[in-house]
């Protein structure tokens, strides 16, 4: 029954979400062993990456095309607790424009996933950021959805809420993350 119900407030929170979006994001994600390729479109943006575990941290290159502004980025990501479906990992990126100022973000990943069946579970990630640039900037890119298994294959639904300085409201996005472990 606490499934059923937190099921049930968890679609009602989605929807609602999904009701007052302003973007929408549609992710493509390959897996192989340690190797990741990454595909994101984003309404006027889109990215590839490829990356690889070494050791215990995520390298990741991506190259984007940002409404007019290409972007270069190198990302290090690193775990630092990880419990039952509890998971708390940070990251250090690069990123490099061709036509405006380049900085160093460094950002927090506090994520958690609780099962509700054998093929479905409950996710969020809040993602507090800071941008390092001629003004230290903050923002935010927190996420809450379902996760769908089939085999290889899952296919997540997700509300996204992007926060500006003192996690100020700034925009509503609904997308999807779909992930086929090869």
């Amino acid at each position: 029954m606490k499934t059923v119900l937190l099921a049930l407030m968890a679609s009602v929170l989605l929807w609602s979400g999904v009701s007052q979006a302003d973007i929408s994001e549609h992710n493509y994600k390959a897996q192989n062993g340690d190797w990741t390729y990454t595909y994101r479109h984003r309404e006027g943006t889109w990215h590839t990456e490829l990356g690889k575990k070494v050791k215990d941290i995520d390298v990741m290159y991506r190259f984007a095309e940002l409404n007019g502004t290409i972007e270069n980025r190198i990302k290090f990501t690193h775990n630092i607790y990880k419990a039952k479906f509890l998971k708390l990992d940070h990251r250090i990126e690069y990123r490099h424009f061709d036509n405006k100022e380049s900085h160093w973000r460094y950002r927090f990943i506090l994520s958690a996933e609780r099962k509700i069946s054998d093929s479905v579970s409950l996710w969020v990630k809040i993602q507090p950021r800071v941008s390092f640039k001629n003004e230290t900037q903050f923002d935010s890119r927190d996420q809450f959805g379902f996760k769908f298994k089939y085999g290889k294959l899952s296919v997540s639904p997700f509300v996204e809420r992007g926060g500006t300085e003192n996690y100020r409201y700034k925009q509503t996005v609904i997308g999807t993350h779909l992930k086929y472990k090869i």
